[in-house]
């Protein structure tokens, strides 16, 4: 499995997709307040980076941001959404 610091050099972190970027600042913030670094990559996107402790792997990584994305949607009651882009 690919490690998770040399993904994060190579990618520079995960990209995440928002379906309505007024939502952006607000889930960036959300992000933040877990275990993440989070800047503006576009006008609908955001890239994530984890902080330390990092996941065991990249399988283990897009797991816990995909649930931690779940709760930010379920929050909003469904009405954005965000989504991990590969």
């Amino acid at each position: 499995m690919a490690d998770l610091r040399q993904f994060q050099r190579r990618h520079g972190g995960i990209e995440i997709e928002i379906g309505d970027q007024s939502t952006a600042d607000e889930l960036a913030e959300f992000l933040r307040g877990l275990c993440f670094e989070v800047q503006r990559s576009g006008e609908r996107t955001l890239e994530a980076r984890f902080r330390d402790p990092l996941p065991a792997n990249d399988a283990a990584a897009r797991l816990e941001l995909d649930l931690y994305l779940r709760v930010w949607e379920a929050m909003k009651k469904g009405t954005h959404w965000a989504r991990r882009r590969d």
